[in-house]
């Protein structure tokens, strides 16, 4: 049974699937416990808009990227100095925006994706190290190009809404112009009319 079917007739659903459904959504009850510090009061019905959503990519990738670049010096970096790094060296008009627990998911997601290693834990400093696929990524600038591209169609998106309030105002505008083009015409009419009469 697929999701679409369970979702418009979830009462054909098999036991097995109903008992499928049951443990997944326990497991998945438990891990947004864990997560619940990191979604930040976000729900899947919070309405995002695209601008926001566009944005919001753009900024993850650009805290990625930064990230990574921190390395660039130093192979193994404290915590306190891979932030300051990233906000000293990042996009100001959007950094300063960013809650802290969207960076410690930036953070959390490179080293699930094992660019980084937690190399000593401490709960207010510990100090992270770039893995292999960490060098690979920031070698071939992966996030830095994603950050660009979304950047990009962020930019692009913001001059369509412009393009299009313009030709919303253009349409206006040759209404105004026929509707006087128009009453021209009728006054044009009516005084040619009336100096025949007269």
């Amino acid at each position: 049974m697929t999701l679409r079917e369970f979702m418009a007739h979830p009462e054909n659903a098999s036991e097995e699937e109903l008992k499928a459904f049951t443990e997944r959504a326990k497991k998945i009850k438990e891990m947004a416990k864990n997560l619940a510090v990191l979604t930040d009061g976000v729900s899947l019905d919070s309405g995002r808009r695209p601008d926001d959503i566009a944005r919001g990519y753009y900024q993850e990738n650009m805290i990625l990227s930064s990230i990574l670049e921190a390395f660039v010096y130093k192979p193994q970096q404290e915590f306190k100095d891979i932030t300051s790094f990233v906000f000293n060296y990042s996009d100001r008009a959007f950094i300063d925006e960013v809650p802290i627990t969207f960076y410690y998911h930036c953070l959390a997601k490179l080293c699930v994706l094992e660019m980084i290693d937690i190399v000593k834990e401490d709960k207010t400093n510990p100090v992270f190290a770039i893995t292999q696929e960490g060098w690979d990524a920031m070698r071939q600038q992966s996030f830095a190009n994603l950050a660009q591209t979304a950047l990009f169609n962020m930019q692009t998106q913001d001059l369509n809404k412009m393009t299009f309030k313009l030709n919303k105002r253009a349409v206006r505008q040759n209404w105004m112009m026929l509707i006087v083009a128009v009453a021209s015409a009728v006054a044009a009419i009516v005084s040619v009319a009336l100096a025949m009469r007269g």
